[in-house]
């Protein structure tokens, strides 16, 4: 099994699932570019959703894990499902929660990740967004990025920043934010776990499993922010 984290967090969040996981499966859990210890990498041609799906196919690929059990939710949902897109080899099946989308819910993703650090750039440069709590934390857990950070270019940054968000703008035609291909073209088993918040509303699983075939829903056995709490550990 992969286990992908949510948010922008680190594979260590979600310790106390990985350890219960790994009674029963040979585990991979992975820190996604500019997240947890792994390097920063900024890229404008593609969004951070495209990055980290085509990271991740490519990681169990190179791993002779294949086929796995793909696994995650919010931010972890959406890269499991842009990894079975990109290469659906990889998977023997999908386990997916806290579906990420609505208006809300998308809206409120792309300006807490992207939003603040364009603003931070615009106003002190790469100095600033080095200084921010996300960033310091980057850098903290890997000295090496404050050089690649201090050396981008501060108008660079925020056209990718402004791009990445661009993934996160709400449309109808998608169940879920962030989501790069065609749900109706995956056929390999999927169970989704109903969301039931604002940023993961119920509305976003069900009309996932709509959109994948033969998907399976269940509902929420916790509610509210007991079900975030428990699932990321």
């Amino acid at each position: 099994m992969v286990l992908t984290p949510g948010g922008r967090e680190g594979r260590r969040v979600l310790t106390a699932l990985s350890t219960e996981l790994a009674k029963h499966f040979r585990l991979l859990t992975w820190d996604r570019r500019n997240t947890g210890d792994s390097d920063l990498h900024f890229d404008e041609t593609r969004s951070d959703q495209a990055i980290w799906a085509a990271d991740l196919a490519r990681l169990v690929r190179a791993l002779d894990f294949a086929p796995a059990w793909i696994a995650g939710g919010s931010a972890g949902c959406r890269v499991s499902l842009n990894a079975v897109l990109h290469d659906p080899g990889i998977a023997r099946g999908l386990v997916l929660w806290s579906a990420s989308g609505g208006a809300y819910g998308s809206q409120f993703l792309g300006f807490s990740y992207h939003v603040p650090y364009i603003v931070a750039a615009q106003s002190g440069g790469m100095a600033a967004v080095a200084e921010t709590p996300f960033f310091a934390e980057r850098i903290a857990g890997n000295p090496r990025n404050r050089e690649y950070l201090l050396s981008f270019d501060p108008d660079r940054f925020i056209q990718v920043m402004k791009r990445w968000n661009e993934s996160f703008y709400p449309d109808p035609a998608r169940p879920l934010a962030g989501i790069e291909g065609e749900l109706n073209s995956i056929r390999t088993p999927t169970l989704i776990v109903e969301g039931n918040d604002d940023i993961h509303p119920a509305e976003s699983s069900q009309a996932l499993a709509m959109a994948i075939p033969g998907a399976k829903l269940v509902p929420s056995p916790w509610s509210g922010e007991a079900f975030m709490d428990v699932l990321t550990g």
